[in-house]
């Protein structure tokens, strides 16, 4: 099987090859921006917003996202068309939505969450995530800005890791043909779900134990509440807190 030797233009090919709405650049300020920027014209309930090289990418509040500049990581935003306003439970929903994706690809991995918006791969942070909502009129849309180091990451960052050092060679094309089609039907069923107020008993579990295999965890989590509180020993922590 060929391997992966650009993250960028294998993720082109598998958005043409399933025929889905494309907007992708070689290099762009941040991709939740542009998607942001268009959401209200879209009429298609899915678009992804692709990038080889950020300049201004963005995280959750004032931190930014950096990226080698190369192609060689996953810079997208995944718009999502949804009937009705997300709810708070937004967040989390969509971070299970990415482990499951990474799961589901590669299951012999040591993945894990690290609340409000990391993927973590044997410890060390992958990949991001950057979750918002667009709404005018009847429209509402959530953008899912995922950054995910595949073949590097920048090697300023002690903590980060990337999925080809985990694997010890560059995933195989197929693998992420793989990895793409479940995070889209993650992120879509994330979408829906985002539209109720409580996350299900199911979710709720799954989030735990998503959490707690986070090696570096600052406590245990007995469990998730409905709402996407951590409940642990000394209290409860609000996800979007975190």
């Amino acid at each position: 099987m060929a391997l992966l030797t650009s993250a960028f233009d294998t993720t082109e090919d598998w958005a043409k090859q399933r025929g889905l709405a494309l907007q992708a650049v070689s290099q762009t300020g941040s991709t939740n921006d542009d998607a942001k920027a268009a959401a209200m014209k879209e009429d298609e309930e899915f678009v992804l917003y692709l990038a080889s090289h950020q300049t201004a990418g963005r995280g959750r509040g004032t931190n930014n996202w950096f990226d080698t500049g190369a192609g060689e990581s996953l810079l997208t935003t995944w718009s999502l068309h949804t009937g009705q306003s997300p709810q708070a439970i937004t967040g989390p929903r969509v971070g299970l939505a990415l482990f499951r994706a990474a799961v589901g690809t590669w299951p012999s991995q040591a993945w894990s969450l690290k609340a409000p918006n990391d993927l973590l791969l044997n410890g060390s942070k992958v990949a991001g995530l950057l979750v918002e909502s667009v709404s005018g009129g009847a429209k509402f849309r959530v953008l899912v800005g995922l950054g995910l180091n595949v073949l590097n990451h920048p090697r300023k960052f002690s903590e980060a890791t990337h999925l080809s050092e985990a694997l010890s060679a560059a995933p195989e094309v197929g693998e992420w043909f793989q990895f793409l089609d479940e995070a889209r039907a993650q992120f879509l069923e994330a979408a829906q779900d985002c539209q109720k107020a409580t996350l299900s008993a199911a979710v709720c579990a799954e989030l735990a134990q998503a959490l707690n295999a986070n090696p570096s965890r600052p406590f245990q989590v007995s469990s998730v509440s409905p709402q996407g509180d951590l409940v642990h020993a000394g209290g409860i922590v609000r996800w979007t807190d975190l």
